[in-house]
């Protein structure tokens, strides 16, 4: 597997992770199975969804403005560059009259001569 591939792959994950856990977290306070008894604990349970979610618009801008590495080319992959040479066929205007080729007429002396 490329590098690349591999890196990709571990930032999927984990950022997979981090979205899971912060939607656990969420639940597991909205269901009732933690309760916060003080309104310090309230606050601080605020303060860390403040954060986490944060957190996911961060691992969500990530994964819009990500681009490739641009290092070392793939040697699985070849490059070729072709040039390709544009042959127009001459127009009927273009073509001289070979049956009647132009007239060429002597030449007059000039007056006076």
């Amino acid at each position: 597997m490329k590098l690349d591939n591999f890196i990709a792959w571990v930032q999927a994950i984990l950022s997979a992770i981090y979205i899971v856990c912060t939607f656990v977290v969420i639940i597991i306070y909205e269901l009732g199975f933690s309760k916060l008894g003080t309104p310090g604990q309230e606050k601080t349970f605020d303060s860390m969804v403040s954060w986490m979610t944060g957190g996911a618009l961060i691992v969500l801008y990530f994964w819009l403005q990500r681009a490739r590495a641009a290092g070392i080319p793939d040697p699985a992959t070849t490059t070729t560059t072709e040039t390709v040479q544009r042959v127009t066929t001459p127009t009927p205007q273009e073509i001289p009259n070979a049956t009647n080729p132009p007239t060429i007429l002597p030449a007059v002396p000039a007056a006076g001569t």
